[in-house]
C-alpha cells in the first residue's frame, strides 16, 4: 500500500490522540493490513474489511468488543467507549490475531466458554 508521507504522519498523530502509544502505532505502521484499514476508516469513514487473519476481519473485532464491554457501554459515565477508541481497540485486537495470539484467537471465537461478555450469567 503506498500511502503518502504526509498521511502517515496524519494516522500517527489521530492513533496519539486517541491515547495509542508509540508501540501501538509501530505495530499498526509495520502490518500492511491493519495500516489499510486504518487508512480506509480516516478517509472514507466506513470500515474497509478486506484484512481477515484467521478469518476474523475488523468488524469482527468491533463486534466482539462491542460485546465484551456492553455492561461498560450502557452506563452514561462511559464517554471513553467513543466509536473512535472502539475502532483503535478494535485495530489492536486484529493485529493480536495477525501475529497469531492463541489467546486472543479463542477468545473471538467463543472456544472456552468465553461469550463476550464480563458476566458470569451469561
Amino acid at each position: 500500500m503506498n500511502i503518502p508521507q504526509s498521511d502517515l504522519e496524519k494516522l500517527h498523530e489521530y492513533i496519539v490522540s486517541l491515547g495509542g502509544s508509540e508501540e501501538l502505532w509501530s505495530r499498526i505502521a509495520s502490518c500492511e493490513g491493519v495500516l489499510a484499514e486504518l487508512y480506509y476508516w480516516c478517509v472514507n469513514g466506513r470500515l474497509l474489511g478486506k484484512f481477515e487473519p484467521e478469518g476474523i476481519s475488523i468488524s469482527d473485532c468491533i463486534a466482539w468488543q462491542v460485546d465484551h464491554f456492553k455492561a461498560y457501554m450502557d452506563r452514561e459515565e462511559n464517554n471513553r467507549w467513543h466509536r473512535e477508541r472502539l475502532f483503535i481497540q478494535s485495530l489492536e485486537t486484529l493485529l493480536d490475531i495477525a501475529d497469531g495470539d492463541v489467546k486472543t484467537i479463542s477468545r473471538i471465537r467463543g472456544e472456552g466458554g468465553e461469550s463476550g461478555t464480563d458476566r458470569e450469567d451469561v
